[in-house]
């Protein structure tokens, strides 16, 4: 293994570990789940680090959060919800400025929000999609404000790495 190969090991089991922890103790239960501050962290190694980095760490941290949060049923679709969340913010957003940033974050978080709806029809029932859409609408949202701020900061703080 090389410098940047350990480098990049290394960031990605720092943001995975910060993804668990934001997504973890860092929560508001609702009726169908949770909403946390997980997002933010996701979107801003997504925009730091890039597609790679910024999926691996949402999936693994996210779903790792709700394996031993007692969301087990969950797991599954949050590694999948939350990974492709992270890869497209990095693949849209990382090295990009000002208004791309937040359009991939926006395009990020509409992915969130309907993966999560049809996760609710399937393991509740439609009727409770709009409940669960209202807090993932908060959710996605402020992950949004926070990985804005927080990506550029992130990448300064621990110098970008390759892909």
């Amino acid at each position: 293994m090389n410098h940047g190969q350990i480098r990049n090991l290394a960031v990605l089991a720092l943001a995975s570990s910060v993804v668990l922890v934001s997504t973890y103790f860092l929560k508001i239960p609702t009726p169908t789940g949770y909403i946390h501050l997980g997002d933010g962290v996701i979107y801003a190694t997504a925009l730091a680090f890039g597609p790679a980095l910024g999926g691996v760490s949402g999936a693994l941290g996210s779903a790792m959060a709700d394996l031993l949060g007692g969301y087990a049923a969950w797991a599954p679709w949050t590694l999948v919800i939350k990974g492709m969340a992270g890869f497209l913010a990095g693949k849209l957003g990382h090295g990009k400025s000002g208004k791309l940033r937040l359009a991939a974050l926006v395009g990020a978080a509409v992915w969130t929000i309907a993966g999560y709806a049809i996760g609710t029809a399937v393991l509740y029932s439609p009727g409770a999609v709009l409940a669960e859409s209202l807090g993932n609408v908060f959710q996605t949202g402020s992950g949004v404000l926070i990985g804005l701020y927080l990506g550029p900061v992130l990448g300064n703080a621990l110098g970008k790495t390759r892909e």
